[in-house]
């Protein structure tokens, strides 16, 4: 039992998204910083101002994102396994608006 745990956590260690997977996830997942000209799923383009703060631990990661100018438009997220949990998601109130 010990060594399927010992494992789990290895492989968790292992398959921690990075950085960088963050930013594409934002990108090709949420729309953030794309181009409207170029795809129809750009919520907020590469001029809007963004913020994120990330946490790496050593088994999982969490992040968590802000687009200035517009009120709770945040999103949330934990990283394990190569995926990205939603557990906030704000992103895209101007949609709404259409």
């Amino acid at each position: 039992m010990v060594f399927l745990i010992a494992l789990l956590l290895l492989l968790m260690a292992f398959t921690k998204p990075s950085s960088k997977d963050y930013k594409m996830f934002l990108q090709n997942v949420q729309g953030l910083k794309c181009n409207p000209a170029d795809s129809s799923n750009c919520f907020h383009s590469e001029n809007d101002l963004l913020a994120s703060h990330l946490t790496h631990l050593f088994f999982y990661m969490t992040a968590e994102s802000y687009i200035f100018g517009d009120v709770d438009n945040k999103i949330c997220v934990i990283g394990i396994f190569n995926h990205f949990f939603v557990i906030e998601n704000n992103l895209h109130p101007d949609s709404d608006k259409n």
